[in-house]
């Protein structure tokens, strides 16, 4: 995985290079923290490698969808 590939994937995050190493993610939308709270997302992620953060930002994404079906059956 490429930093362009990750960066075209996931595009409502913000990906660096760590400055000990690794690599982290933030939102371009930050969540507040009521909602990080009851739906268990978060704001960075980080990664040793390339791999393991498009690992934990999948994780995120499938996090997001599951928030947004409760909200929307919560209608």
């Amino acid at each position: 995985m490429t930093l362009s590939e990750l960066a075209t994937r996931f595009p409502k995050w913000e990906i660096s290079d760590g400055p000990g190493g690794g690599w982290y993610a933030v939102r371009r939308a930050l969540i507040s923290t009521s909602s990080r709270k009851s739906s268990g997302l978060s704001n960075v992620r980080c990664g040793n490698t390339l791999d393991e953060l498009a690992r934990h930002l999948e994780e995120e994404a499938q996090l997001e969808a599951r928030a947004v079906a409760r909200l929307r059956n919560a209608r």
